[in-house]
């Protein structure tokens, strides 16, 4: 027999799961990326040992916390099994550089949600005329690139004469001509979009998150006049600066901000999004909000 609990009302801050069958509070902790402890503190008269088919469990929302991360680190959601010895070793760092950056934090006590900052990794800046940087991904070779930006191999060799061509590192950056392909972009601010136009032809669109309406995003017709890896803080791993000062498009340490109006002006992309457009991007790339 199916237990239905169609009167179970869950409080704030919880969202109700029907139990499924071969359910455990452990299967359901590990689906819902909880405790078994959490559940049962937001259920106190579940019997644990006890479950039926269709009854329904409070499940305790994850709420993901503010960041307040400094730049130079980022924030980083405590997942099941996390201790700070693999979390350091992830990220390339220190159980020692991890603490020093959240001096409150429990190493004994670490909690599935917690945000914690990591020190970025230190991305060695290429120094480029114009500030033209682009960052090797996985698979790129120089005749890829020139490829892909349509610029000659020369160009490419005599901007870049420390690099070795036949060893490149994903995440290397390197220096590369202003290309002769025209790229431009379009910000749809109701949308919330992003699209990458090559030679006037529609190429990549992106989701992206707009200002707020007390710091809207500026409309007109603007340029990228800088490019920056790495900028920290809540600007994610990429930074295009535009030529209305104060503004650009960039990364974000709060991901479920894009698709919405939650900035203070500036245009936020995903990780992925914003380091894929960074390399098509150049500086003078014009950029039409609207």
């Amino acid at each position: 027999m199916i237990y239905v609990d169609l009167n179970r009302q869950c409080p704030m801050g919880t969202s109700s799961y029907a139990v499924q069958n071969g359910d455990t509070l452990y299967k359901i902790a590990i689906k819902f990326n909880t405790t078994v402890d959490a559940i049962v503190s937001s259920n106190p008269d579940i019997d644990t040992e006890s479950l039926r088919v269709g009854q329904v469990v409070c499940i305790p929302q994850t709420q993901p916390q503010a960041s307040t991360c400094p730049i130079g680190t980022s924030p980083y959601e405590i997942k099941r099994g996390d201790n700070l010895a693999t979390i350091a070793n992830r990220f390339n760092t220190s159980i020692e550089s991890i603490l020093s950056i959240n001096p409150s934090i429990l190493p004994e006590n670490l909690s599935i949600g917690q945000v914690i900052c990591i020190a970025q990794e230190k991305t060695e800046q290429a120094v480029c005329p114009m500030l033209n940087t682009y960052v090797i991904r996985k698979g790129e070779t120089f005749g890829s690139i020139t490829i892909s930006l349509n610029v000659s191999l020369q160009s490419l060799l005599n901007l870049n004469p420390g690099v070795d061509p036949n060893n490149l590192n994903i995440g290397q950056v390197i220096c590369v001509p202003i290309s002769s392909i025209l790229f431009s972009i379009t910000i749809n601010t109701t949308a919330k979009t992003l699209t990458l136009y090559r030679n006037g032809i529609f190429f990549k669109a992106y989701p992206v998150a707009v200002g707020k309406p007390r710091t809207p995003t500026p409309m007109g017709t603007f340029t990228i006049i800088n490019k920056q890896i790495n900028p920290g803080g809540p600007f994610g791993s990429r930074w295009m600066g535009l030529s209305k000062p104060h503004y650009g498009i960039h990364g974000t340490n709060n991901p479920p901000s894009i698709g919405t109006a939650a900035s203070n002006g500036c245009i936020r992309m995903y990780a992925n999004d914003v380091e894929d457009l960074f390399n098509y991007a150049s500086v003078g790339t014009v950029v039409r909000i609207f």
